[in-house]
């Protein structure tokens, strides 16, 4: 999780390079390695047209992970063209998330970006029908207690993973961007009247500015810290792109309409400060004004970046105050207690 030498370098790669050690070369790439941003180096270093400064053996290890990308990368784009025939069918939009959305629009984020799961948003109304088209197409549902197949239909923000009987796709069958259990009250309507198509396809995908949201929610939400670094990257090469839009008003509001002021707001702070990225003036005043702002919570992610007892400290507390945001405190308790009752259940089971 710790990984300055990984921000350094994406804040100014020139700057990195200059005044880069083999020592630091060495945990920078160790660093990707871990978090899976081998390939996304060497399109950083291509975009800032450094590549040919680079010494050899980090330019071998990056062309290894761009390799690997371009499997994956050829893989995904095979994945969508067989959900083609199943979901074209679909009366309703079915939005592409994440890393697929990335890859359709050709983001600046998606260059070298590995995923692990296809994900796709529908209306929470349609989900049973996009379900049933999907178990024709090979998908199929692991089995599951009723308590877990209850909690991710009622209280969470998806269905449980799909994957492929033949191929072993995961897929992410998404209703909404944040767990219901949360009671955050976001306007979905919004996300799918932003959604454009793809030209081909049947697919459709959120504008930038929820694409944004979406990272943005996912990282201030929730209690997720291995992905840290990671998930920070994504959103400065996000904010980047809006920039050069000049999409940063229409962020703003969108994510005022959408009930999400606050993460957009701090992921925002934390781009600033994290990448010394230079707010437009008219930005910076209405975030400085913001009463969304959370000193604190920035605060847990900045210590997490530094060594030392205190970083674990605040990933402790980063973890437990993303189960508040995630889960009411009824249902948290309550969720706690079920699963430890079946975990010692299942125990008692297997010693017997």
């Amino acid at each position: 999780m710790l990984a300055p030498a990984l921000i350094a370098c994406f804040r100014d790669p020139q700057a990195f390079l200059l005044s880069a050690s083999a020592a630091s070369w060495t945990t920078l790439l160790q660093d990707a390695r871990s978090l899976g941003l081998t390939a996304q180096l060497k399109a950083l270093f291509e975009r800032h047209q450094v590549w040919q400064e680079l010494p050899p053996t980090v330019q071998k290890h990056c062309n290894w992970g761009w390799r690997y990308y371009q499997k994956q990368q050829a893989s995904l784009f095979y994945e969508l063209m067989q959900l083609e025939p199943c979901l074209v069918q679909a009366k309703y939009p079915c939005l592409l998330l994440k890393g697929a959305a990335y890859q359709a629009l050709g983001l600046t984020v998606s260059e070298g970006r590995l995923y692990s799961d296809i994900d796709l948003l529908v209306d929470r109304s349609q989900l049973k029908d996009c379900k049933s088209k999907l178990f024709f197409a090979g998908f199929y549902e692991p089995a599951m207690s009723a308590y877990d197949k209850h909690f991710y239909l009622e209280l969470s923000h998806e269905n449980p993973p799909l994957y492929h009987v033949k191929r072993g796709t995961a897929l992410d069958l998404h209703f909404a961007l944040f767990p219901l259990a949360g009671r955050k009250n976001l306007a979905m309507q919004q996300v799918f009247a932003s959604a454009s198509p793809i030209e081909g396809s049947c697919f459709r995908v959120p504008s930038l500015s929820y694409l944004y949201i979406h990272a943005a929610i996912h990282f201030f939400w929730q209690e997720e810290q291995h992905k840290l670094v990671k998930d920070l990257i994504d959103l400065d090469l996000l904010y980047s792109q809006l920039v050069s839009k000049a999409l940063l008003p229409q962020l703003l509001r969108d994510a005022e309409q959408f009930g999400a002021l606050e993460p957009v707001v701090n992921t925002l702070l934390l781009i600033e400060k994290l990448f010394k990225r230079s707010l437009p003036d008219e930005i910076a005043r209405q975030l400085g004004q913001s009463p969304q702002r959370r000193d604190v919570a920035r605060t847990l992610v900045l210590m997490q970046l530094q060594p030392g007892i205190k970083a674990h400290l605040a990933g402790a507390i980063w973890y437990l105050r993303g189960y508040r945001h995630k889960m009411h405190w009824r249902v948290l308790i309550r969720h706690v207690w079920v699963k430890t009752s079946l975990t010692w259940r299942q125990y008692r089971q297997r010693t017997d």
